[in-house]
Formats: structure tokens, C-alpha cells, sequence
């Protein structure tokens, strides 16, 4: 008889330093163009493509939408929930975190413009039954957390790449969040896809599917100086993107993913087709002589 194999090791959690392979430093711009909606593989699809499905549809739905005014806030709560209540409840990392290269060390201050709604204002209430607010009321408090009250001075592919150089995320993740505007902004029309409020909602969408779909999490505080906000209104960015999608975060299937990918890429379609030229837009056709009339 054949001697037995030799089981494998036992694991040894305290031994994963949490290091992760070195991502390429591909530009946004010299990825490979999103494939058309019978060829897309979520399997294989490169982040930088997915990266790319994601801007395009989201920049497309944003110039159909147009400038659209942030709800007035409809209520103000009794106590304000500030800072000092905030730090009670600290996340604590399960994984140290991940080294990354020398030249990436030093950055750049980035940050949003000022958001629309104030720290102090509702979310979600916790009163159930008499007393409540009523639920269109929540879902409007929540949406005003996404505006700014101008628009960012960088654009969204500028935007793109400062997060895929200091904080890579996978390519599920990112079309994962896709799906999440889709769902946000088309299906349920909870917020509008505007110039002022996509960065924020791309950046806590991001975070939602990060946490959501990844073993490997990006420390808050580095994700929330990334994205140009502090740590207080990415989480609170996080609660209203759980809260408007009813916590039904979870993708289980390749087949589901893309067909979500795909839904996203004919609303951006769909969009580019429906919005109107700019002013600035002059037609001009090149002077012929043999067309010149006699």
C-alpha cells in the first residue's frame, strides 16, 4: 500500500502580513475599450476596462440629468449626532495594513467640494411607529448627503485614477459599484446622477462593494483622504447607500454581474443618445469651391 499524502499545514492567520501583488500602473485612458454587451466576461475583463464601463456611464448620465437642486432639508433632529459620538465606535483593522511602494508614499491633498447637507443633519430616524418619519422623508435626507455645493474642480477621470493609484480595487468591485448607481440613480431614482453629486456617490459605492465583496479592506481614514472627504461622511455616505439599496448589497453570480454591466452600459447609451449639444457646439463645414453657388 501506497503511503498516505501528507496533509497540507495548518493556516496561520497571524502569519498574512496582508500583502498584495503590485498593481499596474495602466492609465485610464490607454485601457482597452469596454467590448461590446455580447462579448463582456466579467471573469476576465481587465480593471482598467471595468474602470472605463463605470466612468463612461456615469459622465453619459450625468450630462443628460443637467443641474438638478439638492432637496431642502425637511427636518433637523433633537440631538445632533457630532464627532464626539462618532469615535465610540472605531473600526478596528483585522489585517494589518497593506505596505505600498516608496513612490506612492507621498501624495496629494485632494479634496470634494463642501457637501450640501451638514454633518448635524438626519439621516435615519430610529423612531418606529408613531412619531416616525415618513419613509419619503428619510430616503430625501439621505440623498442630500451626496451633493455638493459646487461642482468639483477635477473630473471624473482624474477622480478614477487618483483612487485606482492609491487604493486599487478589483474588477468586481468596480463594476459592482456600477450596478449600485444603476440601481441608485436609474431603477429606484433615489438620487440624481448629476456633475455634484457623482464623485461622492462613486466613492461610496466603491466602499459599500469593497466591504461587501473583498477579503482585503482599505483602512477608512487612507480611503476617505483618497476621496477627498473625512472619515465621518464616508460612513455616513456608506449608511445611506446600504439604506437606499434596502442592504441588498450582494452579487452571487458571474451571469447576475453582467447582466447589471450590461444594463449599465445601455443607460449610459441610452443617455448619450438623449442629451442635448452644448451651446459652445458649431457646425462648420469645410468651404468647397465647386459646391460655391454661381
Amino acid at each position: 500500500m501506497s503511503s498516505p499524502l501528507n496533509p497540507p499545514s495548518a493556516p496561520n492567520p497571524a502569519g498574512d502580513a496582508g500583502v498584495l501583488p503590485e498593481f499596474s500602473h495602466s492609465n485610464l485612458q490607454d485601457a482597452p475599450s469596454p467590448l461590446e454587451e455580447e462579448d463582456i466576461d466579467v471573469m476576465t475583463m481587465s480593471r482598467e476596462t471595468a474602470m472605463k464601463i463605470v466612468m463612461r456611464a456615469v459622465l453619459s448620465l450625468a450630462n443628460s440629468a443637467g443641474d438638478v437642486p439638492a432637496t431642502p432639508p425637511l427636518s433637523r433632529p433633537g440631538t445632533p449626532l457630532g464627532k464626539e459620538n462618532a469615535r465610540g465606535h472605531r473600526r478596528v483593522p483585522s489585517r494589518p495594513a497593506t505596505p505600498i511602494p516608496s513612490d506612492r508614499q507621498r501624495t496629494t491633498k485632494t479634496e470634494l467640494e463642501q457637501a450640501e447637507a451638514h454633518h448635524d443633519e438626519p439621516t435615519i430616524t430610529h423612531d418606529i411607529g408613531h412619531g416616525a418619519e415618513p419613509e419619503s422623508v428619510q430616503r430625501a435626507n439621505m440623498a442630500r448627503k451626496f451633493f455638493s455645493k459646487s461642482v468639483p474642480k477635477f473630473g471624473l477621470d482624474d477622480y478614477f485614477n487618483r483612487i485606482q493609484t492609491y487604493c486599487p480595487f478589483s474588477t468586481g468591485v468596480w463594476l459592482a459599484a456600477g450596478s449600485y448607481i444603476l440601481r441608485l440613480c436609474i431603477v429606484n431614482k433615489s438620487v440624481p446622477l448629476t456633475h455634484r453629486t457623482m464623485h461622492r456617490l462613486v466613492l461610496a459605492c466603491l466602499a459599500i462593494a469593497m466591504k461587501t465583496l473583498e477579503d482585503h479592506r482599505w483602512p477608512q481614514k487612507r480611503l476617505a483622504g483618497v476621496g477627498g472627504v473625512d472619515e465621518v461622511a464616508l460612513s455616513r455616505l456608506e449608511l445611506c447607500v446600504a439604506y437606499l439599496l434596502d442592504f441588498e448589497l450582494q452579487i452571487y453570480t458571474p451571469e447576475k454581474l453582467r447582466d447589471l454591466t450590461q444594463s449599465l452600459k445601455r443607460a449610459g447609451h441610452a443617455a448619450t443618445m438623449a442629451s442635448k449639444l452644448p451651446p459652445s457646439f458649431d457646425l462648420k463645414l469645410p468651404f468647397n469651391p465647386r459646391f460655391r453657388a454661381s
